[in-house]
């Protein structure tokens, strides 16, 4: 493997030299010899590395040719750079203090000839070992695994494509969560690639399991795990998000406390996916109070992880699929084609893969890898000398597939990666750098990969950095090595993460090659100086790391890539120290990740412009206030984000970016001082801009950025609407555009902006622009649409409702200023999300049948001029409905309640009559529903069988209602604020049988509980004013009512 790795070096850098020829004046000698070493070199490398897995001494050779090709590439680059720049101010003073570098001709031909004599060396050495030197008809040796894969690899997409043979086992686990009461943790064992976290998620999303439960929590737990970490996420997942950021600040103590109050009154499935270590569990399981609400399902390689001898724990034991089972799942990977009607297997290919599944030992992943490996394969052949290379040295040495089914499945899903051509295997290799169960953001990993010159010549030219990433990652989620999600509007690779089988097979190459080295702690200075090899050095979750000392902690001048990997986005009030920020010794860094990093004095060192070969730089969320000059003799850069944390004060950034003309993307700070101006016009092969103001730049300036798409402007300095227009309309490669008039004061009679991007997907504006006039459109790809302040005289439906593939379309606050809105027949065919807000003067909202087919979701918010709803506002297929502040004169329930997909509904401000009906066999599935502050209600009628799921009820300050309705017999959470003028509320014994969470705040005229509350035993929790506390006390004259619920709180 390292020998293609290698080749792969060794190609980059022949490009080099042949690319910057005419810069080697004066040495030409010594780089014409160095390429013909180089040839020769590579024609020893495939029998280098065949021989490798058996002698010791070879693979050190092997070693070697690795270190002579990084430090060719040093060398090389460092001249190149030198002949390029060396006039630019400060740029050859900083090129000086490199070790590699020398000063003169002759000392670089001293130093290329240095390269040579060392290839020299080493194939003196490789030849005396046995080494056999493979001749080619001349010119680079391209590797047979570095061939482009041009055939077609059709893999199921199917989400439920490895799902075979696991349906009685679903059901069994589902019953045992649903049906059996007694039983409390469930334990799925088994070995890694069985597929025990893909029969959890099919429980998890089970509808009897939604039911079941009112709360719901998914962990990954991993090897490397805190309990904080696990409490925090569990917590989080059952409280409502507005409460996310005081979870975070929470103590161990408070975590454990909240969780053991919530767990003990709710009925809540915790699912912990993937714990290694029976002491794991024991440090979670503290949160569990006795009491049985709560069960846990959990997924594990150990099945002592959980074993009790109690039956409230079962163990339960997946086997691998069957013969039969496993040659239905190869056949749907490996011969999509099967369920045609005129496909027929040939009958050599289905013995030979009748055979080779037999190595996958029923291992559902290790068929779906071997399966998309063969699928790319088409003639018999393939299929035959694959089968023959199955059982060859690829992991420890071993032969007999029979013996191990662990080991049986690390060679099949090695034989994946050793197919892989080997720009492929560079860049699964990069997804060592991130932690277990990590979302890996697609679009930072593409930089990564091309700051590191992973991307191919073929593939790069004329193409978008973002657009070679997600080929790239195509190939390997097609060969099932990876695991991606794509966006929904753009159909873009968003995030994806290896398989835990998968990854460790990348760690284990990468730790063979010696590609990365990982560290978790804080370093210490004799340990890590001591340690550190690799060219490439990353910090996962560094979680006790407060501070890192680049001056003490890293002391390796070749490191190629620093990169500090973090908490997921909802912890980035985490911070770090970077302190001795001289960077003197890592002159030769490519890539550097300083995110979430806290400078000394919010000052970036001048010293970062040293950093002469770096082409990827984030200081993402850091708190850095002021960037130095010196960043402009950073000419290499592809990657630059400026988008530094919020501060009151205004960041600085010097107006040196014009010179970093090889920028890919740059995301500038959010807040840039008035003063300051930045030039940006020669960044002509940027891709995405974001946080442009038009206080720092000029609009003109973008016009020759034709290769965006992505760009957010921010309109601040007065601007026409025609000078924008101009600025902008040619970038036919947009995908996403936001514009917000922060200040402009921009303002036209004329018709707004004609935005013809075709491939736009995402537009947001937010300006000034009155009318949308007919020949005016949006892009026809458009699917998220966001107008704010827009103040349209005409009702925009007509012309949005054409927008065939819009999914999204949200109407901010002042976006129509008309009174009248039409949703016409056939208009929307593919919208799942309206949001309507803020519009003032909007009366009527007429929607023609069949309008908006998909819709499932709707909010209209502050538009209080609306006072009516008609049924044909809402499509029967709605699932979650928001109303506030719309002031509604007719009840809307007879309406809504016909709508019997309807889940979710919220009322805020929204009616302002007096009576409120739901009539029997009204919202049939209706689980929340939410009344806030309906000031007008007095009485609110619900008839038997209504709303017969409902599980949570919540009603705050309805100051006029008097009564509550009876019913709910699925009712598990009742939520009761500020309800003024409730006086009296009747319990029925029986009612509310599965009421577990009762609150009654401020509830000043209810002189009395019920006396049927205590007829309510499935009741955990009760949360009431503190003014009830000396009646519900023990002793107290209605102790008797409330003595059964295991937990009473007063609350102020």
């Amino acid at each position: 493997m390292a020998g293609e790795l290698i080749s792969f070096g060794i190609q980059n850098l022949w490009n080099l030299l042949s690319q910057e020829c005419e810069l080697f004046q004066g040495v030409e000698d010594q780089v014409t010899e160095l390429k013909r070493d180089l040839n020769l070199l590579s024609s020893f490398l495939k029998d280098a590395d065949a021989k490798k897995h058996t002698s010791a001494v070879v693979k050190n050779c092997v070693e070697e040719i690795k270190e002579i090709i990084y430090d060719g590439e040093d060398t090389i680059e460092t001249f190149v750079l030198e002949q390029k720049l060396g006039n630019a101010s400060g740029i050859k003073k900083s090129i000086r203090r490199l070790a590699c570098i020398i000063p003169d001709r002759r000392r670089y031909a001293l130093g290329i000839g240095g390269l040579s004599n060392r290839i020299s060396k080493v194939i003196r050495d490789m030849k005396s070992f046995g080494v056999q030197q493979i001749i080619t008809d001349g010119g680079y040796m391209q590797p047979q695994g570095d061939r482009q894969r041009e055939m077609r690899q059709r893999f199921s997409k199917d989400d439920d494509s490895d799902f075979v043979g696991l349906e009685v086992n679903v059901k069994k686990l589902v019953g045992y969560l649903v049906d059996e009461a007694n039983v409390q943790v469930v334990s799925i064992t088994g070995m890694g690639g069985l597929g025990k976290t893909t029969l959890a998620k099919q429980v998890f999303n089970h509808e009897d399991v939604k039911h079941q439960f009112d709360g719901l929590s998914w962990v990954c737990v991993s090897q490397d795990f805190t309990r904080m970490n696990v409490w925090k996420k569990i917590l989080k997942d059952l409280k409502p998000k507005e409460e996310e950021m005081k979870i975070m600040e929470m103590t161990q103590d408070t975590l454990q406390s909240e969780l053991i109050r919530l767990l003990e009154t709710s009925k809540s499935l915790i699912v912990l996916d993937d714990i290694w270590e029976k002491e794991d569990w024991e440090l979670i399981k503290p949160i569990f109070p006795p009491t049985k609400g709560w069960k846990v399902l959990l997924t594990s390689r150990n099945e002592s992880v959980a074993m009790r001898r109690n039956t409230s724990y079962i163990n339960f034991k997946p086997e691998c699929l069957t013969t039969e089972d496993s040659w239905t799942l190869f056949q749907r990977i490996a011969l999509p084609m099967k369920d045609a009607a005129e496909f027929k297997i040939d009958e050599e290919k289905e013995e030979l893969g009748k055979l080779m599944i037999k190595h996958c030992g029923g291992l559902p992943l290790a068929i779906k890898v071997l399966g998309g490996l063969l699928a790319e394969k088409y003639t018999s052949h393939d299929w035959r000398r694959l089968s023959e290379n199955i059982g060859s040295h690829i992991v420890g040495g071993r032969t007999n597939f029979n013996d191990d089914n662990n080991n049986t499945c690390n060679y099949v899903l090695s034989l994946s990666f050793e197919e892989l051509p080997s720009y492929l295997k560079h860049c699964f290799l990069y997804l060592a750098h991130f932690p277990e169960d990590y979302k890996i953001k697609v679009e930072n990993l593409s930089y990564y990969w091309a700051a590191e010159g992973i991307f191919q010549p073929r593939h790069y030219d004329g193409e978008t950095i973002r657009d070679v990433g997600d080929s790239y990652m195509d190939e390997l989620v097609r060969r099932n090595m990876v695991i991606s999600e794509r966006d929904v509007d753009t159909e873009r690779f968003e995030t994806c993460h290896l398989h835990d089988m998968m990854r460790e097979v990348c760690l284990l190459k990468a730790k063979e090659d010696n590609f990365l080295q990982i560290t978790s702690n804080p370093p210490s200075t004799a340990n890590l100086q001591s340690t550190v090899t690799s060219r490439r050095l990353v910090y996962q979750y560094p979680t006790t790391l407060t501070t890192l000392h680049v001056e003490k902690d890293i002391n390796h001048p070749k490191l190629r890539s620093l990169v500090v990997v973090t908490f997921e986005e909802s912890l980035r009030i985490w911070k770090w120290n970077l302190s001795g920020s001289s960077f003197t010794r890592l002159e030769l860094l490519r890539v550097l990740d300083l995110v979430q990093a806290k400078l000394k004095g919010g000052k970036l060192a001048s010293c970062i412009g040293k950093l002469i070969h770096l082409r990827y730089l984030s200081l993402e969320y850091a708190e850095v206030t002021h960037i130095p000059y010196s960043l402009g003799n950073l000419k290499l850069l592809i990657y630059l984000n400026l988008d530094m944390a919020y501060s009151s004060r205004s960041n600085f950034v010097p107006n040196v970016l014009m010179g970093m003309q090889e920028l890919r993307y740059l995301a500038l700070p959010s807040l840039i001082g008035r003063k300051t101006k930045l030039e940006l016009s020669n960044l002509v092969k940027l891709e995405t801009l974001e946080n442009f103001s038009t206080k720092n730049s000029s609009l003109e300036d973008l016009r020759g950025m034709v290769r965006l798409r992505t760009l957010t402007i921010e309109l601040i300095e007065e601007t026409s609407l025609e000078t924008l227009a101009a600025s902008i309309g040619g970038l036919k490669h947009l995908e996403k555009l936001e514009i917000d008039d922060l200040g402009s004061k921009m303002r036209t009679k004329e018709a707004g902006i004609v935005f013809d991007f075709v491939h736009l997907k995402r537009l947001r504006l937010e300006l000034y622009m009155p009318r949308l006039s007919k020949e005016q459109h949006f892009p026809s790809h458009l699917t998220t649409l966001c107008l704010e302040s827009c103040r349209l005289e005409e009702d925009p439906m007509p012309i949005l409702e054409k927008l065939l593939q819009l999914k999204e379309l949200e109407l901010g606050h002042k976006s129509f200023s008309g009174k009248e809105m039409v949703c016409s027949s056939g208009g929307f065919p593919q919208l799942q999300k309206l949001s309507i807000s803020g519009l003032e003067e909007w009366e009527d909202w007429k929607v023609e049948e069949s309008s908006m087919p998909l819709l499932h979701t709707l909010r209209i918010w502050e538009c209080r001029k609306l006072k009516q709803l008609r049924d044909e506002h809402f499509p029967s297929h709605l699932t979650s409905i928001s109303l506030g502040s719309c002031c509604l004169e007719k009840d809307p329930m007879p309406t809504l309640e016909r709508l019997v997909h309807l889940k979710e509904l919220e009322f805020y401000k929204s009616f302002g009559g007096r009576i409120m009906v739901c009539t029997g066999g009204g919202f049939p599935q209706l689980h929340k529903l939410k009344l806030s502050e309906l000031d007008g209600l007095e009485e609110w009628i619900v008839e038997d069988g209504s709303m017969p799921l409902l599980h949570t009820l919540e009603i705050r300050w309805c100051p006029k209602l008097k009564k509550l309705p009876n019913g709910f017999p699925q009712l598990q959470n009742l939520n009761l604020y500020m309800l003024t003028e409730w006086e009296e509320w009747i319990v029925e014994e029986g009612s509310m049988p599965r009421l577990h969470t009762l609150t009654i705040w401020n509830c000043q005229k209810l002189k009395q509980l019920p006396d049927g509350l205590r007829f309510i035993y499935s009741l955990k929790k009760l949360i009431i004013s503190k003014r009830w506390k000396e009646r519900l006390s023990e002793g107290g004259e209605d102790y008797y009512k409330v003595q059964h619920i295991p937990s009473v709180e007063f609350d102020d």
